[in-house]
Protein backbone atom coordinates (compact mmCIF):
# COMPACT_ATOMS: atom_id res chain seq x y z
CA UNK A 1 0.00 0.00 0.00
CA UNK A 2 1.57 3.24 -0.60
CA UNK A 3 0.83 6.53 0.82
CA UNK A 4 -1.70 8.35 -1.74
CA UNK A 5 -4.36 10.11 0.24
CA UNK A 6 -8.15 8.86 -0.14
CA UNK A 7 -11.27 10.20 0.17
CA UNK A 8 -13.79 9.07 2.93
CA UNK A 9 -15.84 7.06 -0.09
CA UNK A 10 -12.71 5.14 -1.60
CA UNK A 11 -11.90 4.35 2.34
CA UNK A 12 -14.98 2.62 3.03
CA UNK A 13 -14.97 1.09 -0.42
CA UNK A 14 -11.06 -0.53 0.70
CA UNK A 15 -12.53 -1.35 4.13
CA UNK A 16 -16.35 -2.79 2.92
CA UNK A 17 -18.09 -0.54 5.32
CA UNK A 18 -20.54 2.21 4.88
CA UNK A 19 -19.13 5.90 4.38
CA UNK A 20 -20.40 7.03 7.68
CA UNK A 21 -18.70 4.00 9.64
CA UNK A 22 -15.25 5.77 8.02
CA UNK A 23 -16.77 9.43 9.66
CA UNK A 24 -17.29 7.10 12.91
CA UNK A 25 -14.38 5.53 12.86
CA UNK A 26 -12.49 9.43 12.51
CA UNK A 27 -14.62 10.39 15.16
CA UNK A 28 -13.53 8.31 17.74
CA UNK A 29 -9.63 8.40 17.08
CA UNK A 30 -9.66 5.03 15.85
CA UNK A 31 -8.52 6.17 12.36
CA UNK A 32 -6.35 9.15 11.61
CA UNK A 33 -7.49 11.52 9.11
CA UNK A 34 -6.22 15.16 7.76
CA UNK A 35 -7.92 18.28 6.30
CA UNK A 36 -7.30 19.12 2.72
CA UNK A 37 -8.73 22.39 2.21
CA UNK A 38 -12.48 22.02 3.49
CA UNK A 39 -11.90 17.87 2.53
CA UNK A 40 -10.79 15.30 5.08
CA UNK A 41 -8.43 12.76 3.58
CA UNK A 42 -6.89 9.27 4.68
CA UNK A 43 -3.26 8.64 4.01
CA UNK A 44 -3.34 4.89 3.06
CA UNK A 45 -0.11 4.51 5.48
CA UNK A 46 -2.76 5.40 8.07
CA UNK A 47 -5.59 3.16 6.87
CA UNK A 48 -3.23 -0.02 6.60
CA UNK A 49 -2.23 0.83 10.46
CA UNK A 50 -5.96 1.18 11.36
CA UNK A 51 -6.47 -2.24 10.12
CA UNK A 52 -3.54 -4.34 11.55
CA UNK A 53 -4.48 -2.83 14.75
CA UNK A 54 -7.87 -4.16 14.46
CA UNK A 55 -7.10 -7.29 13.25
CA UNK A 56 -4.93 -7.45 16.57
CA UNK A 57 -6.65 -8.26 19.78
CA UNK A 58 -4.10 -6.61 21.87
CA UNK A 59 -5.75 -3.70 20.84
CA UNK A 60 -8.46 -2.38 23.26
CA UNK A 61 -10.80 0.41 24.25
CA UNK A 62 -9.77 1.91 27.90
CA UNK A 63 -12.71 4.10 29.48
CA UNK A 64 -13.98 5.88 32.96
CA UNK A 65 -16.94 7.00 33.15
CA UNK A 66 -18.85 9.84 35.00
CA UNK A 67 -22.12 11.29 36.28
CA UNK A 68 -21.91 14.72 36.52
CA UNK A 69 -23.97 18.39 36.19
CA UNK A 70 -20.90 20.36 34.87
CA UNK A 71 -21.42 20.18 31.07
CA UNK A 72 -21.07 23.77 30.16
CA UNK A 73 -17.75 23.97 32.84
CA UNK A 74 -16.81 20.46 31.19
CA UNK A 75 -17.15 22.25 27.90
CA UNK A 76 -15.77 25.55 28.03
CA UNK A 77 -12.18 23.72 29.64
CA UNK A 78 -12.39 21.60 26.76
CA UNK A 79 -12.19 24.67 24.09
CA UNK A 80 -9.72 26.40 26.58
CA UNK A 81 -7.19 23.70 26.53
CA UNK A 82 -7.80 23.36 22.10
CA UNK A 83 -9.77 19.77 22.39
CA UNK A 84 -11.89 19.77 18.92
CA UNK A 85 -15.14 18.68 18.48
CA UNK A 86 -15.70 16.03 15.75
CA UNK A 87 -18.49 14.57 15.76
CA UNK A 88 -22.63 15.93 16.90
CA UNK A 89 -25.54 13.70 16.04
CA UNK A 90 -28.53 12.22 17.52
CA UNK A 91 -28.51 8.33 18.66
CA UNK A 92 -30.83 6.03 19.57
CA UNK A 93 -29.46 2.69 21.02
CA UNK A 94 -31.43 -0.62 20.57
CA UNK A 95 -30.26 -2.56 24.07
CA UNK A 96 -30.91 -6.96 23.35
CA UNK A 97 -30.33 -9.49 25.80
CA UNK A 98 -30.57 -13.25 25.44
CA UNK A 99 -34.63 -14.44 25.88
CA UNK A 100 -33.82 -16.79 29.24
CA UNK A 101 -32.98 -13.66 30.66
CA UNK A 102 -35.31 -12.41 33.09
CA UNK A 103 -34.07 -9.16 34.78
CA UNK A 104 -31.01 -7.20 35.40
CA UNK A 105 -29.03 -8.94 37.80
CA UNK A 106 -29.12 -12.56 35.31
CA UNK A 107 -28.02 -9.70 32.72
CA UNK A 108 -25.06 -8.19 35.00
CA UNK A 109 -24.61 -11.77 36.13
CA UNK A 110 -24.28 -12.71 32.14
CA UNK A 111 -22.54 -9.86 31.01
CA UNK A 112 -19.84 -9.75 34.01
CA UNK A 113 -18.89 -13.52 33.05
CA UNK A 114 -16.14 -14.65 30.75
CA UNK A 115 -18.52 -15.74 28.34
CA UNK A 116 -20.76 -12.45 28.64
CA UNK A 117 -21.72 -9.66 25.51
CA UNK A 118 -24.29 -7.41 24.84
CA UNK A 119 -25.94 -6.27 21.55
CA UNK A 120 -26.41 -3.40 20.71
CA UNK A 121 -28.47 -1.74 17.41
CA UNK A 122 -27.89 1.88 17.28
CA UNK A 123 -29.72 4.25 14.67
CA UNK A 124 -27.57 7.77 14.34
CA UNK A 125 -28.26 10.77 12.16
CA UNK A 126 -25.16 12.68 12.09
CA UNK A 127 -25.62 15.90 12.66
CA UNK A 128 -29.16 16.29 12.50
CA UNK A 129 -28.86 15.16 8.69
CA UNK A 130 -32.29 13.51 8.43
CA UNK A 131 -29.92 10.84 6.54
CA UNK A 132 -29.78 7.37 9.14
CA UNK A 133 -26.99 4.85 9.70
CA UNK A 134 -27.83 1.70 11.24
CA UNK A 135 -25.08 -0.94 13.14
CA UNK A 136 -25.04 -3.86 14.69
CA UNK A 137 -22.73 -4.48 17.63
CA UNK A 138 -21.26 -7.08 19.65
CA UNK A 139 -19.55 -5.75 23.27
CA UNK A 140 -17.28 -7.53 25.93
CA UNK A 141 -15.30 -6.92 29.00
CA UNK A 142 -11.51 -7.68 28.03
CA UNK A 143 -11.09 -8.01 31.84
CA UNK A 144 -14.49 -9.12 33.71
CA UNK A 145 -15.79 -7.94 35.89
CA UNK A 146 -14.01 -4.47 35.25
CA UNK A 147 -16.30 -2.17 32.82
CA UNK A 148 -13.08 0.17 32.24
CA UNK A 149 -11.68 -2.23 29.46
CA UNK A 150 -13.79 -3.37 26.52
CA UNK A 151 -14.11 -5.61 23.62
CA UNK A 152 -16.16 -4.08 20.87
CA UNK A 153 -16.96 -5.17 16.82
CA UNK A 154 -19.52 -3.50 14.51
CA UNK A 155 -21.09 -3.56 11.53
CA UNK A 156 -22.98 -2.13 9.19
CA UNK A 157 -26.70 -3.17 8.82
CA UNK A 158 -29.17 -2.26 5.72
CA UNK A 159 -32.05 -1.28 8.92
CA UNK A 160 -33.05 -1.68 12.74
CA UNK A 161 -35.95 -4.20 11.35
CA UNK A 162 -33.56 -6.28 9.44
CA UNK A 163 -31.20 -6.42 12.31
CA UNK A 164 -33.85 -6.82 14.94
CA UNK A 165 -35.46 -9.84 12.97
CA UNK A 166 -32.16 -11.19 12.48
CA UNK A 167 -31.59 -10.82 16.34
CA UNK A 168 -35.23 -12.48 17.27
CA UNK A 169 -33.60 -15.55 15.06
CA UNK A 170 -30.78 -16.02 17.62
CA UNK A 171 -33.22 -15.39 20.36
CA UNK A 172 -32.32 -12.31 21.51
CA UNK A 173 -34.75 -9.95 22.96
CA UNK A 174 -34.77 -5.95 23.15
CA UNK A 175 -34.87 -5.32 26.79
CA UNK A 176 -34.22 -1.14 26.12
CA UNK A 177 -34.44 1.68 24.27
CA UNK A 178 -31.94 4.91 24.94
CA UNK A 179 -32.51 8.19 22.97
CA UNK A 180 -29.60 10.72 23.27
CA UNK A 181 -27.90 13.70 22.02
CA UNK A 182 -23.90 12.84 21.54
CA UNK A 183 -21.59 15.20 21.46
CA UNK A 184 -17.58 14.52 20.85
CA UNK A 185 -14.60 16.11 21.40
CA UNK A 186 -10.71 14.97 20.65
CA UNK A 187 -8.09 15.89 22.75
CA UNK A 188 -4.90 14.55 21.50
CA UNK A 189 -5.27 10.73 21.40
CA UNK A 190 -8.57 10.82 24.19
CA UNK A 191 -11.92 11.09 23.09
CA UNK A 192 -14.69 12.89 25.66
CA UNK A 193 -18.25 11.91 24.66
CA UNK A 194 -20.85 13.79 26.07
CA UNK A 195 -24.31 11.76 26.67
CA UNK A 196 -27.01 13.74 27.16
CA UNK A 197 -30.19 10.90 27.55
CA UNK A 198 -33.07 11.72 27.24
CA UNK A 199 -35.66 12.10 30.19
CA UNK A 200 -32.68 11.26 32.33
CA UNK A 201 -29.24 12.03 33.07
CA UNK A 202 -25.73 13.25 31.45
CA UNK A 203 -22.87 10.81 31.32
CA UNK A 204 -19.34 12.04 29.95
CA UNK A 205 -16.64 9.42 29.14
CA UNK A 206 -13.69 9.21 28.63
CA UNK A 207 -12.14 6.66 26.32
CA UNK A 208 -8.62 5.97 24.35
CA UNK A 209 -7.87 3.16 21.96
CA UNK A 210 -4.39 1.53 22.93
CA UNK A 211 -2.24 -1.93 23.16
CA UNK A 212 -0.58 -0.39 26.04
CA UNK A 213 -0.81 -1.16 29.81
CA UNK A 214 -4.67 -0.52 30.65
CA UNK A 215 -3.55 1.03 33.92
CA UNK A 216 -1.42 3.62 32.81
CA UNK A 217 -3.67 4.51 29.79
CA UNK A 218 -6.21 5.14 33.02
CA UNK A 219 -3.91 7.38 34.92
CA UNK A 220 -4.19 9.79 31.57
CA UNK A 221 -8.20 9.91 31.21
CA UNK A 222 -7.94 10.71 34.73
CA UNK A 223 -5.38 13.51 34.47
CA UNK A 224 -7.42 15.16 32.14
CA UNK A 225 -10.72 14.55 34.09
CA UNK A 226 -9.11 16.22 36.74
CA UNK A 227 -7.98 19.09 34.52
CA UNK A 228 -11.46 19.64 33.16
CA UNK A 229 -12.68 19.68 37.42
CA UNK A 230 -14.47 16.46 37.55
CA UNK A 231 -14.75 15.37 40.91
CA UNK A 232 -12.56 11.53 41.21
CA UNK A 233 -14.94 10.82 44.26
CA UNK A 234 -18.30 12.06 43.68
CA UNK A 235 -18.84 11.85 40.24
CA UNK A 236 -17.05 9.05 38.50
CA UNK A 237 -18.65 5.45 38.30
CA UNK A 238 -17.73 2.31 37.71
CA UNK A 239 -20.28 1.18 35.45
CA UNK A 240 -21.75 3.91 32.69
CA UNK A 241 -24.45 6.09 32.70
CA UNK A 242 -26.00 3.62 29.93
CA UNK A 243 -25.81 1.15 32.65
CA UNK A 244 -27.67 3.32 35.23
CA UNK A 245 -30.03 3.67 32.12
CA UNK A 246 -30.50 0.16 32.04
CA UNK A 247 -31.24 -0.25 36.02
CA UNK A 248 -33.89 1.71 36.06
CA UNK A 249 -36.01 1.28 32.74
CA UNK A 250 -34.76 -1.98 31.23
CA UNK A 251 -37.90 -4.30 31.17
CA UNK A 252 -37.46 -7.95 30.35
Amino acid sequence: MGDNLLTIKEAAEYLKVHWQTVRNYIASGKLKAKKVGKHIRIRQTDLQDFINKRSSKSVREVEIRFDTKKRKQIEEKLLEIGAKIVYHGHIIDHWFTEEKIKNLKQKDIHYESPKGYSIRIREQDNGYTGKITTSLEVKKLAFPPDHKVCLEEEIDVENYDKARSFLKLINQKEMATLDKDRLVYKYNEIKIVIDDIKNFKTGVEFEIMTDEDPSDEIDKLKKLAIKLGLDMEKEITNKSVTFLYLKKFARF
